[in-house]
């Protein structure tokens, strides 16, 4: 039979029963109300017959999970006949029999109660509770046999009534501890239907003690016994709805408004403030009643609530904390913090599938404009129908859910912004990305370096050798062929210079003597072109980091090449400053200027690498003629 077929079927028994138990109930509203014991007021009993039709009409929504299903239906039929019962059984219809009934018409309801949360809490968390529904529908048959027993039999019975009683107290702490016990260790949209059904399995729980409420407040206060009873109604009626309604949330299909964090979180709250209260009430009223003085109670009272609101206080941080999906990345992932150390993408991404239950979701990290990359810094072309945003940084989204699955992405859709929990996971993201392309801009710049030693520079120094080493020939001045040899030996040590930086390897005076050694040694060779040399003393004083200094080295290095190879300058001005946090620099030149970042290789790659240090790098033509080259670097020293 198919679902659809299952779900008319019980549609129209919820309907006929509802109908005939409406036609019922108004037939009694006719009757006289001769009880002269209690009275229970048309109003009061139109709001019960009210909450078995509600509880009837949401029945049909369970019909996937026959047993709850069933025990929902049982639940609706028993609290809409109640009133019905009363009213009968106080016009004095149908005899003892309906007395009977009518004195019981609350052991159904109350069975239901406990009954319906344990089988939904099964369900949704996927771990069976039969056996628990079987002690609970045990314990209520062994306690309604001792209740007729003993009213059977008075006024012997007594003992068994008592007996009875102490029972059925008792065996309303059965569905909360099945109910609870099923959703530790759950996760996700499991735990959040399970806390549901946990919650619905409190309902009963609320009504004794409601009952009990009221019954020391009409004793202490000598109460008539309207006021007590209609509020005992009321009471029942609105917890047996309540309960019906939570089932039916836990169990729904799709994404209930009761399933949201915030929902569940504040009625938590509700429920634990409504049991403070309620549990307050009933000991000030004993304590009244029990203590000689009225100081003596005071003290009480105060002592009482001091422990009541701390206790409160902290069921409601744990209910916050279990409930709120981040709450619960954030509590996952720290305790993970062990293995933390550079793998906050993997923890994160590991308890994000977790928590939703979907092993093939996976997060995104936005890197850079329009770029985003996986956990292992693959790039991804993503689908936006399969992602959902999880971390927006102003105005732009940052992380990403990607997820198939249509559930896991409602649910993560309900975290809102995880930019606590998943900041560090991002900054990893982003900072692996960065080191990447430096890396990656490192090798394409040697590359370039490479072939241009062939091209460019090398070749010039080369020819320059070659001239002054053929032209020493020609010199009879014995000084000027000692300079011409120095001069050559020079420019073939600034060649195997100019060679170890492509290659990836720093020069030994830059190494050991720092930035400003280094960049007067590597101009030397083309000396005659460089116009200004301004070098800030502190850079042999105060040294920066080795990085820097390099980057600052590639930087002028680059642009020199650019400036001698592709402009067509005669004067090149290099200058170095330093400030408290920074180092600036400069590279002018007289050439035809037009170079860009955009186009040339040699100048995207030096971007990269500046970028990657954590700086600015600025190319642009000057109002005459030729081009700057700015770079400004953290100092980091």
């Amino acid at each position: 039979m198919s679902s659809g077929s299952v779900q008319q079927r019980t549609m129209a028994a919820c309907a006929l029963v509802g109908v005939i138990g409406l036609i019922a109930f108004v037939a009694s509203l006719t009757l006289p109300w001769q009880e002269v014991d209690y009275h229970v007021g048309a109003a009061v009993r139109w709001t019960m017959a009210a909450a078995g039709a509600l509880i009837l009409a949401v029945t049909p929504r369970t019909t996937h999970n026959v047993a709850s299903g069933a025990a929902l239906f049982a639940l609706g039929t028993s609290v809409m006949a109640y009133p019905t019962l009363l009213g009968l059984a106080a016009a004095d219809v149908g005899g003892p029999p309906m007395v009977v009934l009518a004195s019981a018409g609350h052991v159904v309801p109350l069975t239901m109660v406990q009954l319906a949360p344990v089988l939904v809490s099964g369900h949704v968390t996927g771990r069976s509770r039969r056996g628990w529904a079987c002690v609970v529908l045990a314990v209520a048959a062994v306690g309604a046999g001792l209740t007729g027993l003993g009213l059977s039999v008075e006024p012997s019975g007594g003992p068994l009534l008592t007996v009875a009683s102490l029972l059925w107290f008792c065996s309303f702490t059965l569905a909360p501890v099945a109910c609870w016990t099923a959703v530790r260790g759950t996760a996700g949209h499991r735990r959040r239907r399970g806390i549901i059904a946990g919650l619905a399995s409190l309902i009963p729980v609320l009504i004794i003690v409601w009952c009990m409420t009221l019954g020391g407040l009409g004793s202490a206060l000598d109460l008539a016994g309207d006021p007590t009873t209609t509020a005992l109604f009321l009471g029942f009626s609105a917890a047996t709805t309540g309960c019906a309604l939570l089932s039916v949330a836990a169990l729904s299909e799709g994404s209930s408004p009761l399933l949201r964090s915030t929902v569940v979180v504040g009625l938590m709250r509700a429920m634990v403030l409504g049991v403070v209260v309620l549990v307050a009430s009933g000991v000030a009223l004993a304590t009244i009643s029990l203590l000689p003085t009225r100081e003596a109670a005071v003290l009480v009272a105060v002592a009482l609530t001091v422990v009541l609101g701390w206790s409160a206080t902290r069921v409601l941080q744990w209910a916050a904390g279990v409930v709120d999906p981040v709450a619960e990345l954030r509590l996952e992932i720290e305790r993970a913090s062990g293995l933390l150390a550079g793998r906050h993408r993997g923890v994160a991404e590991s308890v994000v599938r977790r928590v939703l239950g979907d092993q093939g979701a996976a997060l995104a990290f936005g890197v850079e404009d329009g770029r985003w990359v996986d956990v292992a810094g693959r790039v991804l072309v993503l689908t936006p129908s399969q992602s959902v945003v999880l971390v927006r940084e102003q105005d732009e989204d940052v992380v990403l859910l990607v997820s198939g699955d249509t559930r896991a992405r409602r649910d993560a859709a309900a975290w809102g912004d995880c930019a606590l929990v998943l900041g560090p996971a991002l900054m990893e993201a982003r900072e692996a990305w960065q080191s990447g392309r430096a890396s990656v801009a490192a090798q394409e710049e040697r590359a370039r370096l490479q072939q241009d030693l062939h091209d460019g520079l090398q070749g010039r120094l080369l020819g320059l050798a070659l001239n002054l080493q053929m032209s020493r020939a020609d010199v009879d001045d014995p000084v000027a062929r000692l300079v011409i040899s120095e001069t050559v030996g020079e420019l073939r040590g600034a060649v195997q210079d100019v060679r170890a930086m492509a290659g990836g390897r720093l020069p030994q005076i830059l190494v050991d003597d720092g930035l400003e050694a280094a960049v007067r040694a590597f101009v030397q060779p083309v000396r005659a072109r460089i116009g200004a040399l301004d070098l800030s003393p502190d850079l042999a004083s105060r040294r920066p980091v080795a990085s820097v200094e390099a980057c600052a080295y590639y930087v002028v290095g680059e642009a020199i090449n650019n400036a001698i190879k592709h402009a067509g300058c005669d004067r090149i001005d290099v200058s170095i400053s330093t400030h408290d946090d920074s180092v600036v620099v400069r590279v002018s030149d007289d050439g035809s200027g037009g170079a860009d970042v955009r186009l040339g290789s040699g100048l995207r790659g030096l971007t990269e690498r500046v970028h990657a240090h954590g700086g600015l790098l600025i190319v642009s033509d000057l109002e005459e003629s030729g081009t700057l080259v700015e770079a400004v670097l953290p100092c980091g020293r």
